[in-house]
């Protein structure tokens, strides 16, 4: 079987496509693709220029599952919808017109799906998983598996430039109000301090971007597939990103979809990495999507899917007959073909039923 998770995000839309043999799953497909929904917000709603926008968008993930072969299509919406006021008319309009039902991931079950796709990294020396967003931050300490243990901070890196920055980048005194601004609330929030964790994974894409910019400005390179940030250097790129003559073209050569928000998570992404006083920083190229197939296929979330493989069943029975032939049937004693996991037919009003902690799918 051919899953994919598409996921309407703050920033974009993206997509991963995966086969499962057995109790594997190996990822055969990532693609990704710019969109601001709340440049198309109409006070706290999504214009209709902004629906279409992503009607188009999620029809594009939807011809390229067709063509990798996929089997089944979940699309999930994290902070983008949780936004907007008109999200059951959104969601109406999509169904409409891509066939697809928007499931709703609300905070905690965004925060536990990060964790559940890189659980591998709980055996690192006091592991925390950070994920900057648009319209929110997930902290989780790696150590502890319970869902109610995860953080969601109700504001994103979005937020932040709309609330700080009045041109293109923030100046200094509006990246020191950025890091003044995030210390207060992760105090409220009462994030542990130095010594609580060792490691940090940071994951999502704009925290991929950051580590693009990173890599040129300290002519670093993945080592076996791993991509870590050492602290030393990364407080010289954060400097330069705030001050520094080139920080456009640093910017515009490596992560030019990110251009406004990257300046803001170097900056957040600095003061937890102090906070904490971790020693190894590792960008994980795992998030939403992974935690919540994974999920999916161990039966402990539920959601409404697309069955391509139900449309080709009909296309192929419909030409038969078109034909006048009878439709082929399955040899006596044949194998039921695989239903998807968690079949149950969901709302996509929110919240999504609960999930619990689970094994990691091992890729092949």
């Amino acid at each position: 079987m051919k899953y994919a998770v598409i996921d309407i995000s703050s920033s974009g839309i993206s997509l991963i496509a995966a086969e499962t043999y057995g109790k594997n799953t190996e990822i055969l497909f990532k693609d990704r693709s710019s969109l601001s929904l709340l440049h198309y917000l109409d006070g706290e709603k999504l214009a209709p220029r902004g629906i279409e926008k992503l009607i188009d968008g999620l029809l594009v993930c939807k011809d390229t599952c067709a063509g990798l072969g996929v089997d089944v299509v979940y699309l999930i919406s994290t902070a983008a919808l949780r936004a907007i006021r008109n999200f059951d008319e959104v969601s109406a309009a999509v169904t409409k017109s891509t066939g697809l039902t928007v499931n709703f991931i609300d905070g905690p079950t965004e925060a536990y799906c990060d964790f559940i796709a890189n659980e591998y990294y709980a055996s690192f020396d006091r592991p925390v998983l950070i994920d900057l967003g648009g319209k929110s931050m997930e902290i989780c300490d790696l150590s502890k598996s319970n869902k109610e243990d995860m953080l969601c901070l109700d504001f994103g890196l979005i937020d932040l430039y709309e609330k700080f920055v009045k041109g293109i980048q923030p100046t200094e005194e509006e990246a020191k109000d950025i890091k003044k601004y995030v210390r207060t609330r992760f105090d409220k929030k009462e994030l542990p301090g130095e010594g609580a964790f060792a490691t940090a994974v940071v994951v999502g894409a704009t925290a991929r971007a950051v580590y693009d910019i990173y890599a040129d400005f300290a002519d670093v390179h993945e080592e076996d597939g791993v991509k870590t940030i050492v602290y030393k250097k990364f407080k010289k790129l954060v400097r330069r990103l705030i001050s520094g003559e080139d920080r456009s073209g640093l910017i515009m050569n490596n992560a030019p979809e990110k251009l406004h928000v990257v300046v803001p998570a170097a900056i957040v992404l600095k003061t937890l990495f102090k906070r904490f006083g971790v020693s190894r920083i590792v960008v994980s190229d795992r998030g939403v999507k992974e935690g919540y197939l994974r999920l999916v296929l161990e039966g402990k979330e539920q959601g409404a899917f697309f069955d391509f493989r139900a449309e080709r069943e009909k296309a192929a029975e419909k030409e038969q007959k078109a034909a006048g032939k009878p439709a082929k049937k399955a040899p006596k004693g044949a194998q039921k073909a695989e239903k998807p996991a968690a079949a149950a037919k969901t709302s996509a009003k929110r919240p999504p039923k609960k999930v619990g902690p689970a094994e990691e799918v091992k890729k092949k």
